[in-house]
């Protein structure tokens, strides 16, 4: 659905430019999601504040886990944001979402549409913690 909040639907228009913040437009954040892959039959839900720890546990499970970052894995500062029912929420310029696929002692391994790239741990983490290490998780 469309909302001026991301947190209830996408916001804006997929085919305008990207890296802004709403009211402009911005996107979608994982709870509505999660809510149309559970409508696909997928047992999926949404959560935040998630560990690195998590999503090695994910993965190792063979589950890859969708994560809200800022662009392509770079850093990025969070923003406050009311939309008109009144839910402060955070967002970010460039937010974006990325598959994590795989993880190595240093690396964690990102799906990115039909790219595949590698980043730190460290560098990964450090873009996902923007908007308070936001997952879709399957199960």
């Amino acid at each position: 659905p469309l909302s001026d909040d991301p947190n209830e639907g996408f916001v804006g228009n997929y085919w305008d430019p990207r890296g802004q913040i709403p009211p402009a437009s911005y996107g979608v954040y994982a709870g509505p999601i999660a809510a149309l892959l559970r409508e696909d039959g997928l047992n999926a839900y949404a959560d935040s504040g998630l560990s690195w720890e998590t999503i090695r546990n994910e993965i190792a499970y063979g589950r890859p886990v969708m994560a809200w970052v800022i662009n392509n894995t770079y850093p990025g500062a969070p923003v406050s944001y009311t939309p008109a029912n009144g839910n402060t929420t955070t967002v970010a310029h460039f937010q974006h979402t990325v598959l994590v696929i795989g993880y190595t002692p240093s690396y964690a391994v990102i799906l990115d549409g039909d790219i595949v790239y590698w980043r730190t741990i460290d560098q990964f983490l450090d873009s996902w913690s923007v908007l308070g290490n936001m997952a879709v998780l399957i199960q």
